[in-house]
């Protein structure tokens, strides 16, 4: 056998599969213990306020309150269903098969516009706070 005839394998489908779902996995498992350590740190201000001054705090558990019933996770949502609407587009075109990039590209399309409306949602809403701010 010569050396020109041996050709480097590409990853398979299930391999280009288990590198998206674990590199999902990392990035998830990223965000979830930065909001764990953001709930611990607000946590221990909420009880350092609480411990110095009781009649002080309740205003500050008021202005979370506020901030917090404001945000939803709708942004998160859509930024999560275009990504992964776009890397099945990806993965389809780098198998190469032209069924293969025909049906990965047409079961990208429910990520990719769910995720656009939920993000056209939200920038519509956050115009409309904006607006209703300055007024």
């Amino acid at each position: 056998m010569q050396p020109h005839e041996i050709a480097a394998a590409g990853p398979t489908f299930a391999q280009t599969v288990l590198l998206v779902a674990v590199f999902a996995a990392v990035v998830l498992g990223f965000i979830n213990i930065l909001r764990l350590i953001a709930s611990v740190m607000l946590h221990r201000t909420i009880r350092r306020a609480l411990d110095s001054d009781p009649t002080s705090a309740a205003p500050l558990i008021e202005r979370l309150a506020a901030s917090a019933s404001g945000t939803g996770d709708d942004g998160r949502l859509s930024v999560i269903l275009v990504s992964i609407g776009i890397a099945m587009v990806v993965a389809s075109v780098v198998i190469g098969n032209p069924g293969w990039v025909h049906y990965g590209v047409a079961s990208a399309l429910f990520p990719l516009i769910v995720g656009t409306a939920l993000w056209l949602r939200q920038f519509v809403i956050e115009r409309s706070r904006e607006r209703d701010g300055g007024q």
